[in-house]
């Protein structure tokens, strides 16, 4: 600059003002965050910013951010006269706190003392009223539900919006729930629902990259200090999770769990091999169990099937009795033929309706036979024996999202509805079929 300035000044007056205004316009343009714009719109600072900007455009710089300066303030100061925090014990010990009016940074103080005389170990359902929710009360609801959570609380965070609660957004805003409108809660729609096939010409591995791009610009920063702290610390699991492989099971999703929580195991159909089962066995399984068991300790495993699975359904078609060299897969599904001889013999049943077909009777059906075959593994025998491990059945309906969980008192697979918060999940103490 200091060389054109120089050097160059009889050449650079003759380039009009007109040219060299469109240039700072077309720069200016490009600086322009629409991200950034649709995440102040969210947070209902729009109208700041667009007085702001319109002021520095009509008036000059100096005029127009003390005009946006002034909007803040006063908006700042309409808000800060209208919030409220109520905690409310209920009688199965958990606490519900419900926000009433805008939280803002002014707020902080009177909601973290608030926060602060909740009692550890509770279940905590945090309840905000829909109203403007700033950054800095944002940062301090979710600092406190970290620390809560780490101290072996749980917490649930929930707005309102047009009378539908739904989920607070990773990023900080709030979105309503999918079934009341057109908009979406993003972290958890396919990738298909985030571009579309000519955006990336069908390329999954593009998709792969896209969603792992998005974790590093949303969601990263919100999980790297816990992240960090696993790292430095280890994992110490409380759960082992076993499941199937199927791609539309989020253990983390329908188990509102983080990083740290469950130590999961997945294969295709939610199988425990039985060591006794002639040429099916596989020694994987049974070493993930082990490791949880021994040198992990967890103090539960939970076993959860899925409605429509396919090797359930496999194993109804009789693929396990083909003839010829079997396959990977047929090997594989031969672990399933317990729970198939079991659903012909004595099949699991709802406490509150009827299994939809065939597939969904031995779906939930195997779930109870792999906790039976649980216990052929030496180390779950001896925990569950000695009452320190708990083995628990559990089965997710993708139609309806409803999780059912097997009731030890009936043998049936009870729903889990939001009345049950808090209580724990009843042990299944299987017998050997």
């Amino acid at each position: 600059m200091v060389l054109a300035a120089l050097v160059l000044a009889g050449g650079l007056r003759r380039i009009p003002l007109a040219a060299l205004a469109a240039l700072v316009l077309v720069v200016g343009v490009q600086m322009v965050s629409y991200a950034h714009i649709r995440r102040i719109h969210r947070h209902r600072e729009f109208p700041v910013y667009l007085v702001t900007v319109l002021g520095v455009v009509g008036l000059g710089v100096p005029l127009g951010v003390t005009l946006g300066g002034t909007v803040a303030g006063l908006l700042a100061l309409h808000r800060l006269t209208r919030a409220r925090v109520d905690v409310t014990a209920e009688p199965d010990g958990s606490h519900r706190v419900r926000t009433h009016g805008p939280l803002t940074f002014a707020a902080v103080p009177r909601l973290s003392r608030t926060l602060g005389r909740i009692p550890p170990g509770a279940a905590v359902t945090v309840h905000h009223d829909g109203s403007f929710l700033d950054h800095a009360a944002y940062e301090a609801l979710h600092t406190w539900r970290a620390m809560y959570q780490a101290a072996g609380g749980r917490v649930a965070m929930v707005t309102d919006q047009h009378g539908r609660d739904a989920a607070l957004d990773p990023d900080g805003t709030m979105e309503p729930d999918p079934a009341a409108g057109t908009r979406q809660f993003r972290a958890w729609t396919p990738w298909m629902g985030h571009h579309s096939i000519e955006q990336d010409g069908g390329d999954a591995h593009g998709r792969l990259l896209d969603g792992v791009r998005g974790f590093q610009e949303h969601t990263a920063p919100l999980v790297r200090q816990e992240l960090a702290r696993l790292a430095r610390e280890g994992q110490t699991p409380s759960q082992l999770f076993l499941t199937c492989a199927d791609s539309r099971m989020v253990t983390s999703m329908i188990t509102s769990s983080g990083p740290g929580d469950l130590f999961t195991v997945r294969n295709v159909g939610n199988l425990v091999p039985a060591p006794h089962e002639p040429g099916a066995a596989d020694d994987s399984v049974a070493a993930a169990v082990q490791y949880a068991v021994e040198v992990l300790e967890v103090g539960s495993i939970t076993v959860c099937g899925h409605s429509g699975c396919g090797a359930m359904k496999a194993l109804l078609d009789g693929i396990h009795e083909q003839p010829g060299t079997p396959t990977p897969l047929v090997r594989w599904l031969r672990n399933g033929r317990g729970s198939l001889a079991r659903s012909k013999r004595a099949p699991a049943s709802f406490t509150d309706r009827t299994a939809a077909d065939p597939v969904e009777e031995l779906c939930i059906t195997n779930v109870v036979q792999q906790l039976d075959q649980l216990l052929a593994n030496p180390a779950v025998e001896r925990r569950v024996a000695a009452g320190t491990l708990r083995l628990v059945g559990m089965y997710f309906d993708f139609a309806t999202a409803q999780a059912y969980v097997l009731d030890n008192s009936t043998g049936r697979f009870a729903r889990v509805s939001a009345e049950h918060c808090g209580e724990p999940l009843q042990q299944r103490t299987p017998v050997t079929a």
